[in-house]
C-alpha cells in the first residue's frame, strides 16, 4: 500500500477550458438576475459614494465643536449601504432562480406530454 500510487489512482485531471466554457456558456440570466446584479453594482458605487457625502470628523477645532479641522471617510456607512445591497440583490436574484427552474421544468414537462 503505497500513498503516492494511492495517490494517482484517485487524482483527477483539471476540467478542460472547453468544458468550462461550454458548461458557463449554456447557462441564461432572466431579467430578475441581471436586475440583481445591477443592483449590486450601483449599491456598491452608491456605497462608496455615501461614505465619502456623510464624511467623519475627525479632529474637532476643540472639544464639542461643531467645526470640523479634518473629515475621514466614514466606512460604516459604506458597509452598511454595501450590506443592505447584497441582502436585496440576494433576494431578487434568489427570485430570478426560482423562476428560472420553475420555467426549465415547465419545458420538461413539456417536452414529456407532447
Amino acid at each position: 500500500m503505497d500513498l503516492f500510487e494511492d495517490i494517482a489512482k484517485i487524482k483527477m485531471d483539471f476540467p478542460k477550458k472547453n468544458a468550462i466554457t461550454n458548461e458557463i456558456s449554456t447557462y441564461k440570466f432572466n431579467f430578475y438576475q441581471v436586475f440583481a446584479i445591477g443592483l449590486l453594482l450601483m449599491f456598491l458605487l452608491l456605497g462608496v459614494f455615501l461614505g465619502n457625502l456623510f464624511s467623519t470628523c475627525q479632529a474637532a477645532s476643540y472639544f464639542y465643536s461643531d467645526a470640523c479641522i479634518a473629515t475621514e471617510f466614514n466606512f460604516s456607512v459604506m458597509i452598511s449601504v454595501w450590506f443592505v445591497g447584497l441582502i436585496l440583490s440576494i433576494f431578487i436574484y434568489s427570485i430570478g432562480h426560482i423562476i428560472a427552474l420553475l420555467t426549465n421544468i415547465n419545458e420538461k414537462l413539456g417536452k414529456i406530454k407532447s
